[in-house]
């Protein structure tokens, strides 16, 4: 006896119902796929751009005696930073946060040499960590904590 595939063939009405059941789980089996750690955009100028110290806790960073400027680099590849501090090489990691103007870093390090603006370096380092978001206006990169409404650290675009 040979079975009729008219048994596999749902009504319109039943398909228009089962249609958005479709559609849901099929949405949602695709975004569970995605990954938290994908890149974030950012815009273009923030990444490999060279920014130089201008301001640290509302002061001017001024001349830096004895020392190169200060300035900070985030790279487009890894997620890390780099930059010369008042006396030493530092460097880390850094994230961006998505569909927002959020940034951390962590896990800096930098090298040991002493200079006369060591305490300057000291707290250079202390408020990288400190950083939860940033802003960029007219060539300006502006690094915010969460407490208050002064950026921490203002860089300049560097030529």
């Amino acid at each position: 006896m040979l079975l009729s595939p008219s048994y596999l063939i749902l009504p319109a009405q039943s398909m228009r119902r089962f249609l958005p059941l479709v559609f849901i789980a099929g949405t949602a089996l695709l975004t569970s796929c995605a990954k938290d750690t994908e890149p974030v955009p950012a815009p273009l100028y923030l990444l490999d751009q060279r920014w130089v110290l201008a301001e640290i806790e509302g002061k001017a960073a001024g001349e830096q005696t004895g020392s190169t400027s200060t300035d900070l680099i985030l790279s487009s590849v890894g997620s890390s930073n780099s930059g010369r501090a008042f006396c030493n090489q530092y460097g880390g990691q850094y994230q961006l946060a998505a569909a927002s103007a959020g940034l951390r870093f962590s896990n800096q390090h930098a090298t040991y040499a002493t200079c006369s603006n060591q305490d300057l370096e000291t707290r250079y380092l202390q408020l990288l960590p400190q950083v939860t978001r940033y802003s960029i206006s007219n060539r300006q990169l502006a690094l915010y904590d969460t407490e208050h409404a002064q950026p921490l650290l203002v860089f300049k675009a560097a030529k």
